[in-house]
């Protein structure tokens, strides 16, 4: 009866093991707080990311034509920047 306690004994030490995982991830509220703030500022970065990236798509296809104008302004003011 010993054997086949041992597959459960094993089970209950992998699950202890992983319960003393999460509780050092989430021990500290200090922890927390600065994690859940990266996360927020990755969040709004990526975002940020994903609508410059789709606007230059778009202009690139030519469904939206005014940020071609905006890119060569830009271009323009750039080299004159540089050219002082």
């Amino acid at each position: 009866m010993a054997r086949q306690q041992d597959p459960e004994i094993k089970q209950l030490i992998k699950i202890e093991r992983r319960l003393e995982e999460i509780k050092d991830r989430t021990g500290s509220t200090k922890r927390a707080f600065f994690y859940g703030l990266l996360q927020g500022a990755g969040a709004v970065l990526g975002g940020i990311a994903a609508i410059i990236l789709l606007g230059w798509i778009l202009s690139v296809i030519g469904v939206i034509p005014g940020f071609g104008d905006i890119a060569t302004y830009l271009r323009d003011q750039m080299a004159a920047w540089r050219g002082r």
